[in-house]
């Protein structure tokens, strides 16, 4: 097995932090340090462990406007980075309420 990090980006998470709080248009970046058997499957396995993260408490969004999840890195490694939690390393969140991510994203995705 090979050792990779892999660095998720997710965009359009609606956050309700709390009942008494408005929920948040969020977006997040992660690192998931993981063994498998190629980048590929890496980038499965590591999109699939947020998605059953904590995070899925939270979310909110309606099934017509979904959050989504990118590979924004992947690369092996030869050895565990020394003092950061496995296999997931802390969610970095972001406010996102212009959401620039959807016009760049529709974009570059062909029609």
């Amino acid at each position: 097995m090979i050792k990779f990090a892999v660095r998720i980006h997710g965009v359009n998470f609606l956050i309700r932090e709390s009942e008494d709080k408005r929920p948040k248009l969020m977006g997040f970046y992660i690192n998931a340090l993981l063994e498998a058997d190629s980048s590929e499957r890496a980038e499965i396995e590591a999109v699939e462990m947020v998605r059953t993260s904590r995070i899925r408490a939270v979310v909110i969004n309606s099934p017509t406007d979904p959050p989504q999840m990118f590979v924004d890195e992947i690369f092996e490694l030869e050895d565990w980075p020394e003092g950061q939690s496995r296999p997931l390393s802390g969610f970095i969140f972001y406010e996102d309420p212009k959401a620039d991510w959807r016009k760049e994203h529709s974009a570059s995705t062909p029609s």
